[in-house]
């Protein structure tokens, strides 16, 4: 049974990820760094991702054949707020697990951003060259060089891009986020001149799984979903999805960002191959990805008093 080391365990994508490894014949040690979900959730063991010495003793002691890190402060605005910090997780930690793959011979398997680019250039191929807007962006893409000098090869440093999906707290996914917004009666501003192509979370776990399973693909790569669309388009249809007044959304553009604490590309799409013809997997479009998105249970009640089209009510997790 091949034995995997994951990281992050606890957020939207390592969640995913999570789940798909149960349902193979893998043996998951699963990692997080926050007290709430280790509460919740007794599979998952919290490690302190800045203490190297305690990563090194860890891994070699369960010496896993494969470690996939998603752990990572992945809010521009919070890796903004403490860079230093930020830095720790999104740079050193990456750049320790990769050293610690390479002594044990793991497969190593790290998760990237679309933020590494500026949004100049479209669709953008893994061999272009990145110019990351923002400090989350630029700690990404010095993680990913860091990475790419650690390793020669049984390595991917996989780039994704806007997830859609279902967290375990329920506040990472931008369906999450707008539902928590409505509740607390904040504005909801989406760009109309933001293109993203979003993929879901469950997707990229199946991708990641692949990628596990196929040691002979090793390198830089990009995935995503099979649409672009503006921020402000996927707000409206994922409003639709849950019954919701879409009026509530409040259409924005990116030339209102001048006082925005991070600044955002306009247009991040990517070119998929090569990976893309090498896995089963396949993309998903944004109605796939729309259709497995739920309603978090702490939010269920608010939501069957609030929907404006109760034929839509969707299930809890």
């Amino acid at each position: 049974m091949v034995k995997v080391a994951l990281f992050g365990s606890s957020g939207l994508l390592g969640s995913a990820i999570s789940k798909e490894l149960d349902k193979r014949s893998f043996e998951v040690i699963k990692y997080h760094r926050s007290q709430e979900s280790g509460e919740r959730h007794a599979d998952l063991k919290r490690i302190n991702l800045m203490d190297h010495e305690h990563l090194i003793r860890e891994l070699f002691d369960i010496w896993p054949d494969a470690i996939v890190n998603c752990a990572a402060i992945s809010s521009p605005d919070q890796v903004d707020q403490d860079p230093e910090l930020a830095n720790k997780i999104n740079v050193k930690a990456a750049q320790k697990l990769a050293e610690i793959a390479g002594h044990l011979g793991s497969r190593y398997i790290h998760i990237s951003s679309d933020m590494v680019f500026s949004g100049r250039k479209r669709p953008y191929r893994s061999t272009d060259q990145p110019n990351p807007l923002s400090e989350y962006g630029r700690q990404k893409l010095n993680a990913e060089k860091r990475i790419l000098s650690s390793l020669d090869d049984n390595f991917v440093v996989l780039r994704v891009t806007l997830l859609n999906g279902n967290s375990p707290k329920g506040n990472r996914s931008p369906h999450e986020r707008i539902l928590r917004s409505l509740k607390d009666n904040q504005p909801i501003r989406l760009y109309d001149n933001e293109f993203r192509q979003p993929c879901s979370s469950e997707n990229v776990a199946s991708v990641i799984v692949e990628l596990l399973e196929r040691p002979n693909l090793n390198g830089l790569f990009h995935w995503a979903g099979s649409e672009i669309i503006t921020r402000y388009d996927l707000g409206l249809k994922i409003m639709e999805r849950f019954g919701l007044n879409s009026g509530k959304i409040i259409r924005a553009s990116l030339s209102d960002q001048n006082n925005a604490k991070v600044r955002r590309p306009d247009h991040l799409a990517f070119e998929l191959n090569p990976l893309v013809g090498k896995l089963k997997t396949q993309p998903t479009n944004i109605a796939m990805q729309l259709d497995g998105l739920k309603i978090p249970n702490d939010l269920y009640q608010w939501y069957r008093e609030n929907a404006e089209d109760p034929s839509k009510y969707i299930f809890r997790l």
